[in-house]
């Protein structure tokens, strides 16, 4: 008996919470609380994190998942507004090449772009991204970067890249901001947030942002 009780209140617990997720604005805010900071202007180097890949690799089949999609597409926006002498696009598995050619195909000078191709993790980003930077003024002190990731990462992204030796700003796409304004989206915000919180705790106790 005091098992199925205990299971009662673990189920109404559950409701209550999927209940306030669904019916009220604080996946929104807690989004917006993760990174208020917004890079506005022009900057020397605009770096875009990769996220996911719906399909791997760097062939012709190679597709971009949904919130790296997104990041390229706010991406190639932004460059038609702000001026940035570099665009480092990061990330392993097919990514970098394909956002790459995203960015080419809408308009950034694809002289510009310097993939890093390896990074697996944000950590792998901020230290291959350091790399290429190092290669790219050598003998001169590193310029403060601009990232650009969705809305939950940023605040990890750019401790990480502090914690790196890279400083940084950031630009955060809203990503769970805008999927928390539907009613039917607004669970799956809250599951991506859960989860890139237990990241950041990872993070921090591991002593990499």
């Amino acid at each position: 008996m005091a098992v199925l009780r205990a299971c009662i209140y673990v189920l109404a617990a559950i409701g209550a919470l999927v209940l306030v997720i669904t019916f009220t604005p604080i996946v929104r805010l807690a989004a917006e609380a993760t990174e208020s900071d917004w890079y506005g202007g022009d900057g020397e180097v605009l770096v875009v994190l990769g996220g996911s890949m719906l399909v791997p690799g760097t062939g012709p089949q190679a597709t971009l998942g949904d919130d790296t999609y997104l990041r390229c597409v706010y991406a190639a926006w932004i460059l038609r507004e702000q001026k940035f002498r570099y665009v480092v696009v990061s990330g392993g598995d097919g990514l970098a090449p394909a956002m790459a050619t995203f960015l080419a195909r809408n308009g950034v000078d694809s002289r510009s772009i310097l993939t890093e191709r390896s990074a697996m993790t944000t950590y792998q980003n901020a230290v291959f991204t350091r790399g290429i930077l190092e290669v790219q003024y050598r003998g001169h002190q590193l310029p403060e970067v601009v990232i650009l990731t969705s809305d939950y990462h940023s605040w990890r992204a750019r401790r990480t890249f502090a914690h790196c030796g890279v400083r940084a700003r950031t630009i955060p796409v809203p990503d769970v901001i805008k999927r928390s304004s539907s009613e039917f989206y607004r669970l799956t915000a809250a599951l991506t947030l859960f989860s890139e919180w237990e990241k950041d705790i990872f993070y921090l106790v591991s002593g990499r942002a």
